[in-house]
């Protein structure tokens, strides 16, 4: 009696004098603060009567209630627990006879460490490679023209990609490196079915939970791996709670770590690892330079500038059309623009009445680049801005976080009050969405919406547009509606196929969280003989 007032005193349930009636005080509703103070009541009553009203309580009562508790006992954690999961069953009957033979403090001490056991066996077959890929099988979101995606589709296997989950600890980071190190085998020589050396390894942590200092050094074992064979590694997505572990453990971007580099997520790590192959091994850029060069010397030999019926030649041919021959004549309509090296096209306009319209890229490769303002998902995490509750790490609880706080209200409030204020929060929080050259058309959605083209537009080489004024679209449309009604056919179809583009790369998360990759990921050896199989 002493230590159940001692209970009820600490803020206990005072009315549990056992473990097996929890279940049956549950089933009659005795979950309550009304019924605890009752039975504390009841007890202090027993207590200062010295116990004599049990003396007129029968003998079977209590023989019942115990009977009772061991059917609700055995109910509950024997059949029950077996109909939820037979291998956690197992510690049931282990610590009945542990406490029949060494004591009930000893069986549970034992029977925590075999469902811990349990656990840690189930939580090591849900592995930490969440999903598999190569730059062949999943691709960025960033717009390109077809001659840097066709070269993407023979050559993006240089790409290696591995989405990693849970909790990353020496055991399963293990895993990582040798699967990594299997990148690099050297086993079968010159046998044309092998992968290629991997020029781009990303490692997504965007679903890790958490990491051990020895898993940092694993990971340090695969920056080092990955720069002794001439590899960019890239950390893409990495969590708060991950990052300063990473840091503290030398895992970071420097001049010694070149090679080595943080994305804020998958699609720009993708973006950064494609731009890099185009760039360093396809040498895009310099090829796009000479075409530049080249017509540049061709109009100065002829004297004559017929740029715009190459840039109307290059559409036809990327996309399949014939629309050159009827376009041409939009070419004393347009005005050509040069855009040097590292300069955005509303500075190389110079001039208000040309930022609207249309821009037929004839030379050169050009970066489009969106702060997150523009889009309909704002208020982004990595500026401390929050329009929306957050967690601030994986060790707190959602019941820690309050739905209404002053904080949220405030963000929210500018965001309502000025819509442009999602750039205060965006910070340079900046997402990709084309690298364009020859065979695009830059202005297509916004001359159809009337508004001022969206985005930054930079120059990745020399580059020379020709623009087409919103002003003079509105004339042509009354003095020349054939005309017209082709370059709407051609804007239409170039919609059309961004638009079956987009389509296609929202399969790529679904793809990530849906697929279960294999227990143990394939060598380069069984994977040429895999090729070999398929081809023959």
């Amino acid at each position: 009696a002493n230590s159940l007032f001692s209970v009820a005193f600490a803020g206990g349930f005072a009315v549990l004098p056992a473990i097996a009636l929890g279940g049956i005080f549950s089933k009659i509703g005795a979950t309550s603060r009304a019924p605890q103070y009752g039975a504390i009541i009841l007890l202090l009553g027993c207590y200062l009567s010295d116990f004599w009203i049990c003396s007129y309580v029968p003998k079977c009562t209590f023989s019942s209630l115990l009977v009772l508790a061991a059917i609700d006992l055995i109910n509950s954690w024997f059949i029950k627990s077996y109909q939820k999961l037979a291998t956690e069953w197992v510690v049931v009957p282990f610590i009945v006879i542990t406490s029949l033979t060494l004591g009930m403090l000893q069986s549970v001490g034992l029977g925590l460490g075999a469902s811990t056991l349990i656990f840690v066996a189930s939580f090591y077959r849900a592995g930490v490679v969440k999903f598999i890929a190569n730059g062949l099988t999943i691709r960025s979101t960033i717009e390109r023209n077809c001659e840097d995606n066709q070269w993407l589709h023979e050559n993006a296997d240089l790409i290696q990609l591995l989405v990693l989950q849970n909790y990353l600890f020496f055991g399963n980071a293990s895993s990582c490196l040798k699967y990594i190190q299997s990148m690099f085998d050297d086993e079968g020589g010159s046998d044309p079915d092998l992968p290629p050396f991997p020029k781009y390894v990303i490692l997504d942590l965007s679903i890790v939970t958490g990491i051990d200092t020895s898993a940092v050094d694993v990971l340090g074992e695969i920056s080092a791996l990955c720069k002794e064979n001439k590899c960019n590694l890239i950390f893409a997505g990495i969590p708060r709670v991950i990052r300063p572990a990473l840091i503290t453990g030398g895992v970071k971007p420097s001049r010694k770590n070149q090679h080595l580099s943080f994305s804020p997520d998958l699609d720009s790590a993708l973006g950064r690892a494609e731009d890099g192959l185009l760039k360093f091994v396809g040498h895009n850029e310099e090829k796009a330079a000479d075409v530049g060069a080249k017509l540049k010397h061709k109009r100065r030999v002829s004297m004559v500038d017929h740029g715009l019926r190459h840039a109307l030649r290059e559409i036809d041919v990327q996309h399949n059309l014939s629309l050159a021959k009827h376009l041409q004549t939009l070419e004393k309509y347009t005005t050509p623009i040069e855009i040097n090296v590292g300069e955005r096209l509303v500075d190389a306009a110079r001039d208000d009445n040309l930022h609207r319209g249309l821009y037929f890229v004839e030379s050169g490769i050009i970066r489009c680049d969106h702060d997150s303002s523009m889009s309909l998902t704002r208020g982004g995490t990595r500026s401390g801005f929050f329009a929306a509750p957050h967690i601030d790490s994986s060790t707190d609880s959602i019941g820690q976080v309050r739905a209404r706080s002053a904080t949220v209200g405030r963000t929210a409030n500018l965001l309502k009050k000025n819509p442009q204020g999602a750039a205060l929060m965006a910070q340079d929080h900046v997402f990709r969405l084309a690298r364009i050259g020859p065979g695009w058309v830059i202005g297509s959605i916004s001359e159809f919406l009337g508004q001022d083209i969206p985005g930054t537009y930079t120059a990745l080489t020399p580059c020379r547009v020709h623009h087409l004024s919103f002003e003079t679209l509105e004339e042509l449309e009354i003095d020349s509606p054939v005309l017209i009604l082709h370059l709407y056919k051609l804007l239409s179809h170039l919609s059309a196929r961004r638009q079956e583009m987009t389509i296609g790369q929202l399969a790529t998360m679904r793809s990530i969280f849906s697929s279960t990759a294999p227990t143990k990921p394939i060598s380069r050896s069984k994977m040429a003989k895999l090729c070999a199989y398929s081809a023959h």
